[in-house]
Order: structure tokens, then C-alpha cells, then sequence
């Protein structure tokens, strides 16, 4: 992966760095929205009321801050990750239309048009990942690590290692499961093959035995099937494991100061603990993306061996024909298989009838991992009801006379959060084997309707568009449904389930989160109308891409990089404009997150020094507002697989239902 990521990196360092400065700065404002919120707790016993407004009004400020970075650091990844595809693209096609012939040989030609075009995609989100997420986690825990070292030196290394514990077991895990990857990777490349060969019979009229080709095509549809339950079995339960590993923290922090361990120097101990719980939960937050991540670095990690087993060659290219000044003009078909304009409602209840079609045959299954994801989302909602009790009890836990009942809390928190993730595990697993399932039932019924469509329209200019369904699509489909629908079920159950256990904590903290609800579905309405067109024209301009790139492959003396350019150039600008809309959300959230957050603090620091609720009831209220808000940012970087999947699924019906 180096000589990737150096190839399609290398002019932008000076970007990249404006992008870590931005992550640290946007870091650097959380951690004082914090600092100020434990200054207002400390205050409280002094009676320092006034105080309140005045860090009410600096918080405020930072969010804008925050925000504003948060959307700087979209928009420049967006572009960083758009710039290194092309780069890429242009650079690959390059080699490949001036390697010798000998050393085109040795790649199938299916091989190198799908990991071009879709893996390159594939890359470029990952890149997206690295930049805006990945490169955070390090920012925010040395923030964390130094702010906990400010209260307690001794708990700051405790944390630090068990965190590293944990990264160490995970990287540990995922070199191994990158050799599993590997080999249901190798097994694209068969199905691609056969779909290319019969596309290419049809298109030039060549006469095929349809059976023999249905019976190879599903024998290899099998093969992959098995394959990628046994990746999908290698993982599924990393990311859980690691989120429950975390909040395991929370418990033992909970025991330690229970146990006569006292948090802090000079200041209250109990404040000082309870800010150490925020700083947690607030790194907890950041790494909601890590399961996506542990997904998608196998694929990423493959992809990019693969796209350097080409960049390797390019000490071996000779000129070719197709770098003179007058090329000649080599058209792709703009046609494709339309798709109906419905408007945003009709299409969108046509799409879920759609999704329901594909899920018919694992309706069962997909229930049974609803059920259990409820039962989850329960046990995590509940935790912080049983927190509040725990807190109130440690404050006033005088000579130890609370000492079962803090124990008995810290027990059941335990079994609520183990229980809770375990109760995920079965859904991901149950789900992940649905995708490779419905992966597979798309994949034979498009190799059958292809008969169809006929030569009339798969002309010599189009198999890439109909070889993009099978690539892209049905990938995108298979992802969505593997990690994406019982995602998008969960948060929105633990919106609902939060919004009712908030109220029965404390009503007037808890409408400030209610109260901004509507603007959120407003906001993701919003995107969802503004970006519905460029998802559709990215996944139909990445099809003409790969059209363009199996002709020049097939005709390489005939073809001109100009061309590509053009194309590949199209692609870009698409994606560009796809993730301007969504890009917007993220900071959006953030700022009502953080408005509501800041709104509470206040608040709750206020209703406190009158003696209205306790440390306890903050907590929960705090905590609660972690778990409607996480969903929400969630939910807002699910925009882009969301809509990707709905583009994909539109143009596979478009061929199944022809």
C-alpha cells in the first residue's frame, strides 16, 4: 500500500497537512468546550452562577470553530481523494496502453478494467476515511491523555495502555484477516470473466451453450459465496469487541474511585472523575467508524496490491501509437438502460420494495437480527439510568456505607453493556451472510437477463455499462445490506428509545435534545433531495469509464489517453458534487450536537447549584445525549451508502426488470 498511497499522494502533502492542522485545531476546541464545563461543576460550590453564561457564550464560539474546521476538512478531503483516483486512473491506463504486449499478457483483461474503475472507487472512499477520521483518532487521544494527566498522571497511563492493548489485539487480528481477504478477492476476477466473455458473445452475435455458462457462473457465484462468509466470520466481531473493550474503562474507573482510589490533586475528586467520564465517552464517539474501517481495510489493503502490480511496471512502457497528436476518435455510447423518474417519494417506496424483493428468501433471518438489535439497543439505552444511581451513590458514599449497592450498579452495568454487545454480534454476522446471499441471487439473475437485453443494445462502446452492474452495483448493494440496513435500524430505534428514557430522567434537559430533532430530518431531506441526481450520475458515469477502459484494453493501438482523460475527468467531477451535498451534514450535526451538548451543560451546572437535580441525573442526561447524537452523526455519514445503494439498486432492476 506505500507505493499507492505515495503515487496518489505525493503532490498533495501540503493539503494533507492543512487537513491534520484543522483535525488538531477542531480537537483543540472539544477539549475546551470540556475544560470550561469542569470549570462551571467546580464553580458550582463557590456559587459562581454568573460564570455560567459567560462559558455558555465561549462554547458556542468554539462549536463555530469546530463546525467550520469539521467542514474544511470534508471539503479538502473530498478533493485529496478525488485528485489521487484520477491520478491513479490516468497513470494505470497509461501504463497499460504502452506496456508490451508480452507484459499485457499476464493480467486478464476483466482483472484490470474492475480494479481501475471500481477499486479505485473503493480507494478513493478509504482515502476519505484516512483523512478525516483515521488521522483523528491519534489527534484526540493525545488530547485526552494530556488533559487526564492534568488530573490524575497515574490514570492517564492506566487508560493509555489499556488502549493500546487493544489496538494491539485488533492490528494484530487484522494482518491475519487480510491473507483470508485475499482469497475471496481472487474470486471476482472468475465471476468478472465469465460476465465479460458472455456480454462480449452477445454483443458480436457469437453463439454460446447457455447452459454450460450458467452452470460454470454459478458454480463460481459458490465459490465466492464460501469465501466471503468465511472473511465475513474472520471479523464480524472485531469492532464490537474493541467498542465494549472501551467502555469496560468506564466500569473500572467506576471501581477505582469506589475502592479508595482518589481522581485529582487538589480539586474534588468526585467533579474530576466525572470529567474523566466525558473525556472517554468523548473518544468513544470518535471511533464509532472503526467496525466501517475494519471492513474496509482488507479490501483497501487488497486493492492497492493489485493496483501496484501495474504501477510496478512502469519502467517497462514503451511508446505506443496512442500517444501521437492525432488520435483516433473513439466514442462511448452515452445510451444505458434508463431508469424511470418517479419523483423523490414514489422512488424511494419503489427502492424499499426493491429491498424487500432482494431480502424475500432471508425475511426470517432479517427479523431475528431485528429482535436482537432491539434487545441490544435496550440494554445500552438502560446503562445510563443505572450510571445516574451509581454516581449519586459514590457522592455520597459516606464510610463506605453504599459500598454493595455501588457494586451491585457497577455489575449490572457490566452485564447490560456486555449483553448489549453481544446481542450485535449475531445481527452482523446474520447480515453479513445475507449480503454474500444477496450478492449471489443478483449476480445469477443479472447473467440470465442479460440474455434479454440482447445485441441490440450491448453493443461493442457498451459492455462496460452492463459489466459496471455486476461490479459496482452488486458490491454496493452487498455492502449496504452487510453492514448499513441493521446499522440505519439501530440508530434510528435508539433515537426513539433514547427520546422516551431522557423524559423520564429529567423533561427540561431533556427536550433540549428533542427540540432539534426536526431540523435534523430537515437537514438530511434536504441532502437527500440536492443529492440523489449526482449519486445516479456518478454510478452511470463510472460505468462508461470502465466501457472506455475494456475497449482500450481490447484495442490498444486504437485508443487515445486524451479520451480517458475525459472521462476519467467526469467521473471526478460527479463525485465532487455527490459528496459537496452530504459533506455539509457532518458539520451540521456537530454544531447541534454541540448545542444541545452545551445547552445541558449549562443548564444541568445551574439546576444543580440550586439543588434541583443531581450529579447523577447530569450524567445521565449527558449520557443519553452521547447516545442520541451518535446515532444522528452516524446516520449523516451513512448518506453516502445510502444513496449509492440506491443508485446501484435502480440500475440492476433496470436489467433484472426488462
Amino acid at each position: 500500500m506505500k507505493k499507492f498511497l505515495s503515487d496518489a499522494l505525493k503532490f498533495q502533502w501540503k493539503t494533507i497537512l492543512i487537513i491534520f492542522a484543522l483535525l488538531i485545531i477542531q480537537t483543540f476546541f472539544q477539549m475546551e468546550i470540556i475544560d470550561l464545563f469542569s470549570k462551571d461543576l467546580t464553580g458550582v460550590k463557590e456559587q459562581k452562577i454568573d460564570l455560567l453564561f459567560k462559558s455558555g457564550l465561549c462554547m458556542l464560539v468554539y462549536t463555530a470553530f469546530v463546525m467550520i474546521s469539521i467542514y474544511i476538512v470534508s471539503f479538502l478531503s473530498t478533493r485529496v481523494a478525488s485528485k489521487a483516483a484520477c491520478t491513479i486512473r490516468e497513470k494505470i491506463f497509461h501504463i497499460l496502453m504502452n506496456l508490451p504486449d508480452e507484459e499485457i499478457a499476464n493480467f486478464k483483461i476483466s482483472g484490470l478494467t474492475t480494479r481501475s474503475t471500481r477499486g479505485m472507487s473503493s480507494e478513493q472512499g478509504f482515502i476519505v476515511i484516512i483523512l478525516t477520521q483515521l488521522m483523528l483518532i491519534p489527534v484526540t487521544l493525545v488530547a485526552i491523555i494530556y488533559e487526564m494527566a492534568l488530573i490524575d498522571g497515574t490514570y492517564a497511563i492506566f487508560f493509555l495502555s489499556f488502549v493500546g492493548v487493544l489496538s494491539i489485539i485488533v492490528i494484530f487480528r487484522m494482518k491475519q484477516i487480510v491473507k483470508i481477504f485475499f482469497r475471496a478477492k481472487k474470486t471476482y476476477g472468475k465471476l468478472n470473466l465469465m460476465f465479460l466473455s458472455k456480454i462480449t458473445d452477445i454483443a458480436c452475435r457469437i453463439p454460446f451453450n447457455k447452459q454450460e455458462y450458467e452452470v460454470e457462473f454459478e458454480n463460481a457465484c459458490e465459490n465466492s459465496y464460501d469465501k466471503n462468509v468465511k472473511y465475513i466470520l474472520s471479523q464480524y466481531y472485531l469492532g464490537p469487541v474493541l467498542l465494549w473493550g472501551l467502555y469496560a474503562i468506564v466500569l473500572i474507573t467506576f471501581a477505582m474511585i469506589n475502592s479508595g482510589y482518589t481522581i485529582g490533586f487538589e480539586t474534588d475528586s468526585v467533579v474530576d472523575s466525572f470529567i474523566i467520564l466525558i473525556y472517554v465517552a468523548y473518544f468513544v464517539s470518535t471511533l464509532t467508524f472503526v467496525p466501517n474501517l475494519i471492513d474496509r481495510w482488507p479490501r483497501a489493503y487488497a486493492t492497492s496490491v493489485r493496483l501496484e502490480e501495474v504501477l510496478n511496471l512502469e519502467d517497462k512502457i514503451i511508446k505506443s501509437e496512442n500517444t501521437n497528436d492525432y488520435p483516433k476518435e473513439i466514442e462511448i455510447a452515452e445510451g444505458d438502460i434508463n431508469c424511470e423518474d418517479k419523483g423523490l417519494w414514489a422512488e424511494r417506496k419503489d427502492l424499499i420494495q426493491k429491498f424487500c424483493r432482494i431480502l424475500k428468501d432471508d425475511k426470517a433471518k432479517t427479523i431475528i437480527s431485528m429482535i436482537l438489535l432491539t434487545a441490544s439497543t435496550l440494554c445500552m439505552v438502560y446503562a445510563p439510568k443505572v450510571a445516574e444511581k451509581t454516581v449519586d451513590l459514590l457522592s455520597s458514599n459516606v464510610n463506605s456505607s453504599n459500598d454493595v449497592a455501588i457494586y451491585t450498579n457497577l455489575a449490572l452495568l457490566l452485564a447490560l453493556y456486555s449483553v448489549g454487545y453481544l446481542f450485535k454480534l449475531t445481527p452482523k454476522r446474520i447480515m453479513g451472510i445475507t449480503g454474500e446471499k444477496v450478492a449471489y441471487n443478483l449476480r445469477m439473475k443479472l447473467f440470465d437477463k442479460i440474455d434479454l437485453i440482447g445485441s441490440g443494445f450491448i453493443q461493442e462502446n457498451s459492455k462496460g455499462q452492463i459489466l459496471s452492474r455486476l461490479n459496482n452495483d452488486v458490491m454496493n448493494i452487498r455492502e449496504f445490506v452487510s453492514s448499513r440496513i441493521s446499522e440505519i435500524f439501530a440508530q434510528i430505534l435508539s433515537i426513539v428509545l433514547v427520546g422516551v428514557f431522557i423524559l423520564m430522567t429529567d423533561v427540561r434537559l431533556g427536550l433540549v435534545y428533542l427540540v432539534i430533532l426536526p431540523v435534523y430530518i430537515l437537514c438530511f431531506y434536504i441532502c437527500d433531495v440536492k443529492s440523489r441526481a449526482h449519486y445516479d450520475g456518478h454510478q452511470k458515469q463510472l460505468g462508461r469509464l470502465m466501457s472506455y477502459f475494456e475497449r482500450g484494453l481490447s484495442n490498444r493501438h486504437s485508443f487515445h489517453e486524451k479520451g480517458f482523460k475525459k472521462i476519467n475527468q467526469t467521473v471526478i467531477d460527479n463525485y465532487i458534487k455527490s459528496r459537496n451535498v452530504t459533506n455539509v451534514m457532518e458539520p451540521i450535526t456537530t454544531f447541534l450536537t454541540n448545542v444541545s451538548n452545551i445547552t445541558v451543560y449549562i443548564a444541568g451546572v445551574y439546576l444543580l447549584s440550586v439543588n434541583e437535580i443531581q450529579l447523577g441525573t447530569l450524567l445521565a442526561i449527558i449520557m443519553y445525549g452521547q447516545l442520541m447524537t451518535k446515532p444522528i452523526k452516524k446516520l449523516s455519514t451513512s448518506m453516502v451508502s445510502i444513496e449509492t445503494a440506491f443508485s446501484s439498486i435502480k440500475r440492476i432492476f433496470a436489467i433484472i426488470d426488462y
